[in-house]
């Protein structure tokens, strides 16, 4: 057989299947392609993973809890206890003024004298004409015992003998409101007229601020409002940073409608008034006391509901609690739900979920 006839038998196409089938019979044959085996293989491999896979070693610190006070923290601002604006009672002009603006005055002192103009010789004139109709009231009334005077003329002296007294009182009234005094003890902080000023009635005089105590005034929020109480102790920080304590005196029931809080007042103490109104202030007020751990900021994990918690191990085994921030500072976090003696996770957290086997490398924290 020539090299032509060669090449034109392989080209047959009977000849190029017979090929094709002697392969695959082989392949078959060799067992590479079986599925069985293959399954077979590769779950033993992935049962050899699982069995081969190290437990993952976390660090863990067991803490020990600690009552701690809940507290609820506001933010409010300074107040006079009372406050009066006082104002001229009748037309006229400032003769003297007798009180300091920025000093304190006493319930009674004189703030400011206004002109009495002929008001004491018209009262001098009314008394002596009430001296008058007292005198003929009294000897009508002798003659009307006797019959010898009417009712008629009784009753005119009567009349006469009253309009004689209105005319005392009036004009005495009038001369008081020349004098325009304090009408409670306090701060005299406003001054608004000096001598020679001409008043009309009801212009502004002064403005007197009674700051013992200080008030402080904050709003709580309706979910909150139920757990303060009158008389409750409240810690509040000056805006100069200084600390003093006082106590709720009026709590509001009714809330405002545009934020849905209830004002609180708070008062404090200030007898010799050098703390001032109208200044920011924070107040905590103290509730019940709860068992609490202090954690860093970096033990909170979140699970997949979006709840704030701390992974714990519990029999060699991952648990997510949730907590709740009882309070914090720099320091870190008052976690409230952990227990009396919890142990927290610090280390590798991150790398863990609830229901997992850990390696805990513990140490024990006071």
């Amino acid at each position: 057989m020539n090299n032509f006839t060669a090449l034109a038998i392989v080209k047959k196409p009977i000849f190029q299947a017979s090929v094709i089938a002697a392969v695959f019979m082989l392949w078959m044959a060799s067992g590479i392609g079986d599925p069985a085996e293959q399954e077979s293989g590769s779950v033993a491999n992935n049962t050899n993973a699982v069995i081969d896979k190290p437990i993952p070693q976390v660090r863990t610190e067991q803490f020990d809890a600690q009552l701690i006070a809940r507290s609820i923290s506001l933010y409010g601002r300074t107040a006079a206890d009372r406050e009066t604006n006082l104002g001229a009672e009748m037309a006229g002009r400032v003769e003297e003024v007798l009180a300091k603006r920025g000093s304190f005055v006493n319930k009674g002192d004189i703030i400011v004298k206004m002109e009495q103009n002929d008001l004491p010789q018209l009262l001098a004139r009314a008394k002596t004409l009430y001296k008058q109709r007292e005198i003929e009231y009294q000897g009508a009334k002798k003659l009307a015992a006797q019959g010898f005077q009417g009712k008629a003329r009784l009753a005119e002296a009567a009349t006469a003998l009253s309009d004689a007294s209105t005319s005392v009182f009036t004009i005495t009234l009038q001369l008081e409101k020349t004098v325009i005094i304090a009408p409670i003890s306090g701060i005299l902080n406003e001054r608004h007229v000096e001598v020679g000023d001409y008043l009309a009635k009801g212009n502004p005089i002064a403005t007197i601020a009674d700051i013992n105590p200080l008030i402080v005034k904050a709003d709580v929020t309706e979910l909150d409002v139920n757990n303060v109480r009158l008389k409750q102790v409240a810690q509040v920080r000056l805006v100069s940073g200084q600390v003093v304590e006082g106590k709720v005196r009026y709590i509001s029931r009714v809330a405002n409608s545009a934020t849905n809080t209830f004002r609180i007042e708070v008062a404090i103490k200030n007898p010799d008034l050098l703390l001032s109104a109208g200044g920011s202030a924070e107040l905590s007020l103290p509730l019940n006391q709860e068992w609490a751990v202090k954690l860093s900021p970096s033990t909170l994990a979140l699970d997949e509901e979006g709840v704030i918690g701390v992974k714990t191990v519990v029999d060699e085994h991952v648990v997510f609690t949730p907590v709740d921030i009882l309070k914090a500072d720099a320091q870190g976090s008052w976690l409230t739900g952990l227990g009396k003696q919890p142990v927290v996770i610090t280390v590798g957290q991150g790398f863990v979920r609830a229901g997992d086997k850990v390696d805990a490398v513990s140490t024990r924290v006071q």
